[in-house]
């Protein structure tokens, strides 16, 4: 059912041209600097495409922008390089909206440089080119940090953790879903497993945790959001609550973080502490091999033991 805020819908700026540079500028751009994880921290990327040498880009900080402006970016034709400025932001800037509106801009500002519009002088554009360009390079950072099936599948409390969790401020989250016209994603009932009525499901799990069924959500292919699977306060197996950041519970051994038995040629998933199988692909996980199987002691190799095939 569609929901939206006619008045602030912002696709209608653009014509099939625009949105047929957009898609394929983004395609291009995934295709040469992926495979991406969500949620995208730009400043990693930035670095990232800076280590890979594509192109010559620099990214300088200063607090010198005016008031309003978080990033700007411009192409020196004739050295061949382009000079990105962003403002300074907290060490803490994943916690606040405002911040995470930073991420948001550089990702507009890549839109800027990978769809072309930095190839023609600012003075030989027009007040409606210029707005088009603004307009094309926000609907390349909207699709980038917030893929259209992640956002549409993925089941958030409220809007301000769905904001934090895409590393995004909320007026962002907020026109991507009123252009996608499903602003009723900002107000979803708690998810329950079709199969056995479990609750306990993870924004992103694309399966449930108890019983391993299919939640019928699309999750994209390498999403994370690993920032939603909390840390353990106590040890699932044993109880301990002397737990350590990292490692084993000191009391039993068992390794702090639930991975499950994905196949061998692909990596595992990182799932809540109680799950008995993988929230992303249905394994089943190390916390269910350790509660069914006999005879397992302190000391042994238990991911060797978990990952072994089954006979």
């Amino acid at each position: 059912m569609e929901q939206w805020i006619p008045q602030y819908e912002t696709l209608s700026q653009l014509n099939e041209s625009s949105l047929f540079l957009v898609r394929n500028g983004l395609k291009r751009f995934m295709d040469e600097y992926g495979p991406f994880s969500w949620p995208i921290d730009c400043f990693r990327l930035l670095c990232d495409i800076q280590r890979s040498g594509r192109i010559q880009l620099y990214v300088v900080e200063s607090s010198g922008l005016p008031g309003g402006v978080d990033a700007r970016t411009w192409y020196f034709a004739a050295c061949g390089y382009y000079l990105m400025i962003r403002k300074s932001v907290p060490e803490n800037w994943q916690a606040q909206s405002g911040s995470r509106r930073c991420n948001f801009t550089m990702a507009h500002e890549l839109g800027h440089i990978f769809l072309g519009h930095l190839d023609v002088p600012e003075d030989a554009k027009s007040e409606a080119m210029r707005s088009r360009e603004n307009a094309e390079a926000d609907e390349f950072a909207s699709r980038l940090l917030m893929p259209e099936d992640l956002v549409l599948n993925a089941c958030f409390p409220s809007r301000a953790e769905m904001a934090a969790a895409f590393l995004v401020s909320e007026q962002a989250l907020f026109h991507r879903l009123n252009n996608l016209r499903r602003l009723d994603r900002l107000n979803l009932p708690p998810a329950v497993c079709p199969a056995c009525g479990n609750r306990r499901i993870s924004p992103c799990a694309s399966r449930c945790r108890m019983c391993g069924a299919s939640l019928g959500r699309k999750i994209p292919e390498g999403t994370a959001l690993k920032m939603r699977v909390p840390f353990p306060e106590r040890c699932p197996v044993c109880g301990s609550d002397a737990m350590p950041s990292g490692g084993e519970c000191p009391d039993c051994s068992y390794p702090i973080y639930n991975r499950c038995r994905a196949e061998y040629n692909r990596p595992s998933h990182i799932n809540p502490p109680d799950a008995r199988f993988c929230e992303t692909c249905g394994a089943s996980t190390l916390y269910a091999f350790l509660a069914e199987t006999p005879g397992i002691e302190r000391g042994m190799p238990l991911y060797d033991l978990f990952r072994a095939p089954r006979k």
